[in-house]
């Protein structure tokens, strides 16, 4: 009983140490978000065609906010889940024989199908975004990245009948598997009251340009770790089918929870499935709780605009952990990985800020 109580007691000095730490930063205590009380309940038009973003598009999956206040509200049309065709949905494309087809592959801002080839992984790489508004291993965004071979890149061809200007296809050799947060088109939404949990969850199949980009560009990337996985080749291989399977299986049907379903959990969700890991089978107190922010197209947007501020992200993310049980202390994505024994000799690489300096450089603001 002694052990137990000075384990628990440990664990609260911890955690009071954790919180003092992100108070440090919080500099003037304010209101960040209304509750779902206090939001008007907006009810979807009940036009058949309310909800679509490109009538040309085969695809467009015409999605709507799944749960909550905005229930049934159209989802902004910059972000979807992708769609694994069928043999007959992908036979005018003349897949190779073996190739996951599928829809909804995000580059340059468009929608492409995508073709990628049998055993083409070479390297899955686990991404850690840091923000420099909280300097902590425990707030972080965490994504899967995929290169592929030489010669098995994603072949994409434009999906929408109506797209001008664009190549017919292109290859692609690095994609990025990353669950964002994703908020409704309404006038009524407004993106940092979505931070109360008001988003879905888009779990999105995007090429490694984009999420460069997306990187530099937002104001509060410290930096991007990458850390190559210790996996078998049949296992990279896995990986990379059950992102895409889970990703056309949910489509944006998870709302975002800070804590419990996020970006980092959607990929170790992956990760675990494919490696048969099971967390759930861990002591309460070593129980895995990943802090992270609903990162994606309004989240970053706001805060471009600097309608989202370094105050508002701590506070957010202080009062999140206080929602956390009494003695549990937050995971930070690397020690998941690390558990998980993911990590080896040859799981360093360099930063996504060093691979891609000249992209930093001439986007960071």
């Amino acid at each position: 009983m002694t052990v137990s109580k000075k384990k628990n007691n440990f664990c609260l000095l911890g955690k009071m140490v954790v919180l003092t730490a992100l108070s440090t930063f919080a500099v003037t205590p304010r209101a960040i978000a209304q509750t779902g009380n206090d939001l008007p309940y907006f009810v979807a038009s009940s036009s058949s065609n309310a909800c679509v973003c490109n009538s040309a598009d085969p695809f467009d999956p015409q999605a709507r906010m799944p749960k909550g206040t905005f229930k049934g509200q159209c989802l902004n049309c910059e972000q979807r889940a992708v769609k694994l065709l069928s043999p007959s949905e992908a036979a005018p494309y003349k897949p190779a024989p073996g190739s996951m087809v599928l829809a909804n592959f995000k580059h340059k801002g468009k929608f492409w199908v995508a073709q990628i080839p049998r055993n083409a992984v070479a390297d899955a790489i686990f991404q850690i975004q840091y923000y420099s508004v909280l300097r902590s291993p425990y707030s972080a965004h965490g994504q899967l990245r995929f290169r592929l071979k030489p010669g098995y890149e994603a072949i994409l061809v434009p999906q929408s009948k109506t797209t001008s200007g664009v190549p017919k296809a292109v290859r692609v050799r690095d994609i990025v598997y990353v669950a964002n947060g994703i908020g409704v088109k309404s006038a009524g939404w407004n993106p940092i009251s979505g931070l109360i949990d008001f988003y879905a969850i888009a779990q999105e199949i995007t090429a490694l340009e984009d999420r460069v980009i997306d990187a530099a560009q937002f104001p509060f990337t410290d930096r991007v770790e990458q850390i190559r996985l210790a996996l078998t080749p049949q296992q990279k291989q896995q990986l990379l089918i059950n992102a895409i399977h889970q990703s056309d299986r949910e489509g944006i049907s998870v709302m975002y929870d800070t804590l419990n379903r996020n970006c980092t959990t959607e990929s170790l969700r992956i990760i675990d499935r494919t490696i048969g890991y099971n967390p759930k089978i861990l002591p309460q107190e070593q129980q895995e709780y990943f802090v992270s922010l609903p990162m994606g197209v309004d989240f970053n947007q706001a805060a471009l605009n600097r309608e989202l501020t370094s105050e508002t992200l701590n506070e957010f993310l202080v009062e999140q952990i206080k929602k956390m049980p009494p003695i549990q202390l937050p995971t930070a994505p690397y020690d998941a990985i690390v558990r998980r024994g993911l990590v080896n000799s040859q799981s360093k690489l360099p930063n996504l800020e060093q691979e891609f300096a000249a992209e930093f450089k001439n986007k960071k603001r």
